[in-house]
């Protein structure tokens, strides 16, 4: 699970350097482009996968994800990374609201005190004045409980699928899912889209996007795999966090600011005490 963090932290990375193309085609890229990577290796009985429709939990999966992964690419490059990576993973804190409300399983009161300080943390990393927040941040919010939301029916696939079709199902599903979301994009491409950014850096960041995606999505895969309760994997979740505040700071001298690193560690810490304690939500 750590290692999957860091590559989240590496993708939002690498979605600065994609800014010279509208976040909804490169957010479909992100999956299209290992759709097709996988498709090589694919057999009949992924194929029949992809297509059933019986298979509910599985398309609104690829919403939640197209949609979480959306607001996480477009804040990426318009904010900053940490913020971007911070806000992405208040997903966990979403986690215990959507299994006491979808699946009916009891808050208990350290699960409710873990979310009233994650959520303080929140308020403490965005400062809302008198005007409220600001549209990024309601949009990387926004991005959080999409993820908490696919991760609950990620955990339940990886109990039930061979790894190889889960992750087939899922670009696959996501790609076609998020077709429409690209096209809109391409209506919308700048006249001079090289004019930010090189066309071998575009090519190579949304290269290196795939493979970030690929690996945090098999990683997460194997780590659900072998945990009877995702709960216990929380506080690994947050990996992703230190890693983009080192990233923010040596490539583009955005330094953390106290309120930022303390609304962090109240975020993860109530994440972390929300998940074990409560309602120990199975992702899936």
């Amino acid at each position: 699970m750590a290692a999957a963090s860091t590559c989240l932290a590496l993708l939002g990375l690498l979605s600065r350097y994609t800014r010279g193309l509208p976040p909804e085609l490169v957010t479909w890229l992100r999956f299209m482009i290992p759709g097709l990577v996988l498709i090589a290796l694919a057999r009949r009985e992924d194929w029949r996968a992809v297509w059933s429709l019986a298979d509910r939990p599985g398309w609104v999966r690829a919403v939640c994800v197209i949609v979480s992964q959306g607001c996480f690419v477009l804040a990426a490059m318009r904010g900053d990374l940490l913020h971007a990576v911070l806000l992405y993973n208040t997903g966990p804190l979403f986690i215990p609201l959507i299994a006491w409300l979808w699946l009916g399983e009891r808050l208990r009161p350290a699960a409710i005190g873990g979310l009233i300080v994650g959520f303080l943390g929140v308020l403490v990393v965005l400062r809302p004045d008198a005007r409220g927040l600001d549209g990024n941040s309601l949009v990387s919010l926004f991005g959080g409980f999409a993820m908490a939301a696919s991760q609950v029916l990620f955990y339940r696939s990886a109990q039930h699928q061979p790894p190889f079709r889960n992750q087939f199902k899922l670009y696959l599903q996501a790609s076609l899912v998020g077709l429409p979301l690209a096209l809109f994009g391409m209506t919308h491409l700048p006249a001079q889209p090289f004019a930010v950014e090189p066309p071998w850096v575009l090519t190579l960041a949304l290269i290196g996007m795939a493979a970030c995606s690929l690996g945090s999505q098999s990683l997460r895969d194997l780590a659900y795999r072998g945990m009877d309760n995702a709960s216990t994997l929380a506080p690994l979740m947050y990996v992703a966090v230190p890693v983009s505040a080192a990233l923010d700071w040596l490539l583009f001298g955005h330094a953390a600011r106290a309120s930022t690193l303390i609304g962090a560690a109240l975020i993860i810490a109530g994440a972390v005490v929300a998940l074990r304690s409560g309602a120990r939500a199975k992702l899936g």
